[in-house]
């Protein structure tokens, strides 16, 4: 081995980059498959964005916010439901029953549209 890397240091050096990249990028993949498999369709929380939400609930977040009238991120700075709820003055079961009935909504017409 030490051979190959005297005689073609540049190729096994970009071999071996590649390798180490692959191999992180695939890690990334797996955890993430594991984390989301593991949180589908978790109960809608104080803390939770609407993004996070979005991705457990398979909808997409932005027709979250459009339809329930929330706020889009700030300078990609999301809003958890606690911040929306307080910057509205309202408690925060109050938005969190409003995200879960755009929820079923939206769901409701994927069905319908299923069925067309």
């Amino acid at each position: 081995m030490t051979h190959l890397f005297r005689k073609h240091p540049f190729v096994v050096s970009a071999f071996a980059l590649a390798v180490l990249v692959s191999v992180f990028l695939i890690g990334r993949i797996l955890v993430q498959a594991v984390y989301w498999s593991q949180h589908s369709e978790v109960a809608i929380e104080p803390w939770m964005t609407v993004g996070y939400i979005g991705r457990s609930w398979n909808v997409p977040p932005r027709e979250v916010d459009e339809r329930a009238g929330l706020p889009k991120p700030e300078n990609g700075h999301p809003f958890t439901l606690d911040q929306i709820a307080k910057d509205r003055g309202v408690p925060v079961a109050e938005i969190i029953a409003l995200v879960e009935q755009t929820i079923a909504d939206i769901r409701a017409e994927r069905e319908k549209d299923k069925t067309k």
